[in-house]
């Protein structure tokens, strides 16, 4: 589970909800409303429904609490702990990012004229910070977890 910066736990939660934008408003307004602690947000949107990852910095057991909370939304068809989440983020640079991606324990690889990178949250915020020189880059909040197949 990664550690965010006030060493507190942070807890990837993933939701599939339906509905279209007013469900996701709805569900984006019991985040506020409820005042939890989130972290970063990452937003899918699909033809039949959405996907949303956020990470709660709180620890274990009130994230469990969220959830359930979460779930009782009607339109939530799945509200569930994400388990292990990636970040990914895309780099037009030309040096340094091998050595960058060791330093920061992500994994990175250069496709055309754009490194992709992808680890851990917050491995993936260090490798651009010790980057010098990037042309362009754009970080995709965490989107992915590896084995789920989904």
């Amino acid at each position: 589970m990664p550690e965010a910066a006030s060493g507190t736990l942070a807890v990837a939660v993933e939701a599939r909800i339906a509905g279209g934008i007013y469900a996701l408003n709805r569900f984006l307004m019991t985040l506020q409303g409820k005042r939890m602690p989130v972290r970063s947000l990452t937003v899918g949107m699909g033809p039949e429904e959405s996907v949303i990852v956020a990470l709660f910095e709180c620890e274990p057991e009130t994230a469990r609490r969220y959830v359930a909370l979460l779930s009782s939304l009607e339109d939530a068809r799945e509200v569930r702990e994400a388990g292990e989440v990636l970040e990914v983020a895309l780099a037009a640079t030309d040096g340094g990012w091998r050595e960058a991606a060791v330093r920061a324990g992500v994994v990175a690889h250069k496709d055309g004229g754009t490194v992709v990178a992808s680890g851990a949250p917050g491995a993936v915020e260090d490798w651009l910070g010790m980057l010098g020189e990037v042309e362009d880059a754009i970080r995709l909040g965490p989107v992915a977890r590896p084995g789920r197949g989904r």
